[in-house]
């Protein structure tokens, strides 16, 4: 993965709700305030950031800016959800992706905050800074970043977390194989086939492990990128028909419907207004 794929932001009055209010699809992504306040509702809970306090955004989790004061700044990042995953994986961790989903908050100590937010400067300066090996610099220091995020939420999340279990691993490897493919494959006997498990046993474990079956994770992400583009008035309904690999309109017409109670060209409308 190129450095320049993974974003590392301020965030402030300005920006916020450009920035937040939107679906994050297929990417992991953090928000630390430095100043201020803002509320923003994750996934259907009201969460309020003050000075130190860090936001994590799963995958395909729907953020709402609420409000925020005029002073209010902070700073963040994200990274496609299958980097993350390999990285954290060197360290057996991923486990606590799955806890983030219900439990996204962290109220970081002092020593915390200040290694996150100089780490966060760091990344910035020697991206500005050409050499033959600033890549791979970069690359290192958004790794250290990424284990310090998570060794800060260790730390201020109470409870023991068991090892990662062979369901866990299977649901895991789901998420990941499903931000990569889901714009071509909508079947789940396909993302079964990938993981070597018939699809029944596929199903129940997904099942188990989420509260949801495959297919309904895989409709989350068609339709949180079909809500994406058709938010951009340059792509016709057709277009993204196309781009989500229907067989024609009609019938992408039909899945939206069935998963959103409106047509394509309801949602843009009602988009517009």
């Amino acid at each position: 993965m190129k450095t320049s794929e993974i974003d590392i932001f301020d965030i402030d009055a300005s920006n916020v709700l450009e920035r937040q209010s939107s679906v994050q699809l297929d990417q992991n992504a953090f928000m630390v305030c430095t100043e201020g306040e803002v509320k923003l509702t994750l996934d259907g809970k009201d969460y309020k950031l003050q000075p130190g306090d860090m936001l994590i955004f799963p995958t395909l989790s729907q953020t709402t800016v609420r409000t925020f004061t005029p002073d209010f700044r902070g700073m963040g990042g994200a990274a496609d959800f299958e980097w993350v995953l390999s990285a954290l994986e060197a360290v057996s961790y991923t486990q606590r992706l799955l806890q983030i989903r219900n439990n996204p908050f962290v109220k970081l100590k002092p020593e915390q905050f200040e290694r996150i937010q100089a780490l966060v400067n760091s990344v910035r300066i020697r991206r500005s800074q050409p050499s033959v090996f600033r890549d791979r610099i970069v690359m290192s220091l958004i790794h250290t970043l990424l284990f310090e995020l998570m060794d800060a939420y260790v730390e201020n999340t109470p409870g023991d977390v068991p090892e990662l279990s062979r369901a866990d691993t299977v649901f895991m490897r789901f998420l990941s194989i499903l931000t990569r493919d889901f714009r071509e494959h909508r079947e789940v006997s396909y993302y079964a086939s990938c993981l070597n498990l018939t699809p029944r046993y596929f199903a129940t474990i997904v099942r188990e492990r989420s509260g949801m079956p495959p297919g309904g994770w895989i409709a989350r992400f068609v339709i949180a990128e079909a809500k994406r583009l058709l938010s951009n008035s340059e792509n016709s309904v057709k277009e993204v028909a196309v781009a989500l690999s229907f067989p024609n309109q009609s019938f992408f017409g039909r899945y939206f419907r069935q998963n959103t109670g409106i047509a394509p060209g309801e949602y843009r409308r009602h988009k517009k207004r």
